[in-house]
């Protein structure tokens, strides 16, 4: 019985601390103002151009200088049935990517809404096509 007190004033003790720190303020839970309105699919980042040139000409997607470093953006997308279909195309193929939110002017969103249209309703075939214009038209505008 001796040896079970201390185990469970230690339980109560850090679940009194565990909710004093979860409930001050609700630090921890607040999340921070969200403008993406699209996501870019990207298999690599590299602070070497040349490598992330390497990474593209192996894999596919477009080489974007981005902060000092070299982003590989394999398309950028925002109708979650895209995004799906790419993200699965990429798991088939064993390429790791991140989806990093990003936030497009209201000009290149209508336009990209357009080719994801072309995109959604296209053929299983072409859709990598339609992904291939979809970010050739991304790396003009931006």
């Amino acid at each position: 019985m001796k040896k079970i007190i201390p185990v469970f004033l230690a339980i109560l003790t850090g679940s009194v601390f565990a909710l004093l720190l979860f409930n001050s303020k609700n630090v921890l839970a607040t999340k921070p103002k969200d403008d993406a309105n699209a996501i870019a699919i990207q298999i690599g980042v590299f602070k070497k151009k040349e490598n992330a040139i390497s990474m593209s000409k192996n894999y596919g997607g477009s080489v974007i200088e981005d902060n000092g470093v070299f982003r590989v953006y394999y398309s950028v997308l925002s109708m979650n049935e895209n995004i799906n279909y790419i993200t699965n195309y990429l798991d088939k193929k064993g390429i790791n990517y991140y989806l990093k939110k990003i936030n497009l002017s209201e000009d290149i969103t209508k336009e990209l809404e357009k080719y994801e249209k072309l995109m959604a309703d296209t053929s299983e075939n072409s859709k990598m096509n339609v992904n291939n214009e979809i970010l050739k038209y991304y790396m003009e505008v931006i």
